[in-house]
């Protein structure tokens, strides 16, 4: 399993200081370095830690809904002509709301991918938690991007991407399975875990008036649908933030992310990791700063995981 890091754009940092990020991620050993600015952005910010560090980067990902696919096809080209080819390019259908009234998902997904990867060859990875897509993956792209799954969740991907793979005479093993895994390390248990607990929170929590409806968020809450409505029903009920982290079952937070001190770190990342073939280390903050970030990078480095 290859360790990467993710550094988002939901950290609050200067491009300066996630660059920096980029930089020690090389030096620890990280074997890429992962943005998921969307548009291309992502593009442009792979460009510059390349630069700086040296490191192989990739984006996760680029809707190709609403951004130019020359576009993406030239820069794409340009950062890899400029990294000898290190650079994966991560793309997706993007928001359910942006697919044209009418339009089939799978269909625009299928074109889309075909005509990005004859211009652009290997490797394209493509963002994809249902079935469909699963095995669109393994029949036209080089790696899935599952979200939020664990170990069982991952197996089962592995046979979505191989049905898709097998159908399209390739091999299944070929196929990259490259995830995200929510990591919040700190001194303070406490402050990891409640730091976890609002990054879950703003991707699977509804509040009244606003549901949440697609694939991605059922993933998220599959399994764990009473432990959600619970906390939807307290936080509609004006329980506070912080209340509403120490509220959330640990069983919630050890399935769809690691929190603890720098030495519990390791255990939980192997554990989410199992299955993966490239485990990215998504960076998330206990508190504001860059030397928070910092103490997660450095305790998840690869050298401190074994699988």
């Amino acid at each position: 399993m290859d360790i990467a890091i993710g550094i988002g754009r939901d950290l609050g940092l200067s491009e300066e200081q996630r660059t920096t990020l980029a930089v020690e991620a090389a030096r620890c050993g990280y074997a890429s370095a992962w943005t998921n600015a969307t548009g291309l952005d992502g593009i442009d910010r792979c460009e510059r830690w390349a630069k700086a560090s040296g490191i192989a980067t990739g984006v996760a990902v680029v809707p190709t809904i609403g951004v130019p696919h020359d576009a993406i096809i030239e820069r794409t080209r340009a950062l890899r002509a400029a990294t000898g080819g290190r650079f994966i390019l991560g793309v997706g259908i993007g928001h359910p709301k942006d697919i044209p009234a009418g339009a089939s998902a799978m269909a625009l997904m299928r074109s889309h991918l075909e005509g990005i990867r004859a211009a652009l060859g290997p490797p394209i990875y493509l963002a994809a938690v249902g079935p469909q897509m699963l095995r669109l993956a393994g029949e036209l792209s080089d790696g899935a991007l599952p979200n939020y799954m664990d170990a069982p969740q991952l197996a089962w991907a592995r046979e979505q991407i191989a049905t898709g793979a097998r159908a399209a005479g390739r091999d299944p093993r070929a196929i990259v399975l490259a995830q995200f895994v929510r990591v919040v390390v700190d001194e303070d248990p406490t402050a990891a875990r409640r730091a976890l607990a609002r990054t879950i929170f703003a991707y699977a929590l509804s509040t009244a008036g606003e549901p949440r409806v697609g694939t991605y968020y059922s993933m998220v809450r599959m399994g764990l649908g009473p432990d959600f409505e619970r906390l939807e029903s307290l936080r509609n009920q004006g329980v506070n933030d912080v209340d509403l982290a120490d509220a959330c079952p640990d069983r919630v937070l050890d399935r769809l992310g690691v929190w603890g001190r720098p030495d519990q770190a390791r255990a939980g990342l192997e554990r989410l990791g199992e299955g993966l073939d490239t485990c990215i280390v998504r960076i998330v903050l206990a508190r504001p700063g860059i030397d928070s970030a910092l103490t997660t990078l450095r305790a998840c480095a690869p050298a401190t995981v074994t699988q």
